[in-house]
């Protein structure tokens, strides 16, 4: 009786859940052929690392005040290319870290994720370089030696779609999975001498992350 109850209220209604999301996102797909609600829900789902990269580095915003144009730039009408904007200030902002970005990143994250030769341990690896060169900008040091052994960036996709979903999911890694606290807490114990101070310059970024 214990296991059927763990049954029900457990892990199957969260299963259930997902499902159905996945088969709502398909009709809305198929209800909309232009893309306009799927652009919409994945410049959504991107907002929180995008907001994360341009606190730290606020020049990746492409402002274009226009009649067509919201609050600081935000286009009211066309999604899709608010979406495609978003893509390319979020890379952008990957590119600006890119020099605060510690080598041993993903070693950090195999302490705590091992690798399952599959996209989610590449996914957590994107997500974690992000956390980690904000950390590190943020307290203003620099690894010159930028990435180390297994990393392997993700390739751009060619398509708008396709890598919109491949950084909604870097996006939901770097917002819920418990590795962008570990490597945090990695880069906070580097020794003086991990990395350089950057110049004497402000650190980047708000309050410390958890």
């Amino acid at each position: 009786m214990a296991d059927r109850r763990h049954h029900r209220h457990g892990p199957a209604p969260r299963t259930a859940l997902r499902l159905l999301l996945r088969l709502l996102r398909r009709l809305l797909r198929r209800a909309d052929p232009g893309g306009r609600v799927g652009a919409w829900y994945d410049h959504r789902r991107l907002g929180p690392l995008w907001s994360a990269l341009r606190s730290a580095v606020p020049e990746i915003e492409l402002v274009t005040p226009g009649p067509d144009s919201g609050p600081a730039g935000r286009p009211r009408r066309d999604i899709r290319f608010a979406l495609y904007r978003r893509i390319i200030e979020i890379r952008d902002g990957q590119l600006a870290l890119r020099t605060h970005l510690h080598p041993g990143v993903p070693l950090w994250v195999a302490e705590v994720h091992p690798p399952d030769g599959g996209e989610e341990f590449a996914v957590v690896v994107e997500a974690a370089a992000i956390a980690a060169a904000l950390e590190a900008a943020r307290t203003g040091r620099r690894f010159p030696a930028g990435p180390g052994a297994g990393w392997v960036p993700h390739p751009v996709a060619a398509g708008l779609r396709e890598e919109a979903a491949w950084l909604v999911r870097v996006a939901a890694a770097h917002r819920r999975s418990p590795v962008m606290a570990h490597v945090r807490r990695r880069v906070r114990a580097e020794p003086d001498g991990g990395g350089e101070p950057d110049g004497g310059t402000e650190p980047a970024g708000g309050a410390e992350p958890r």
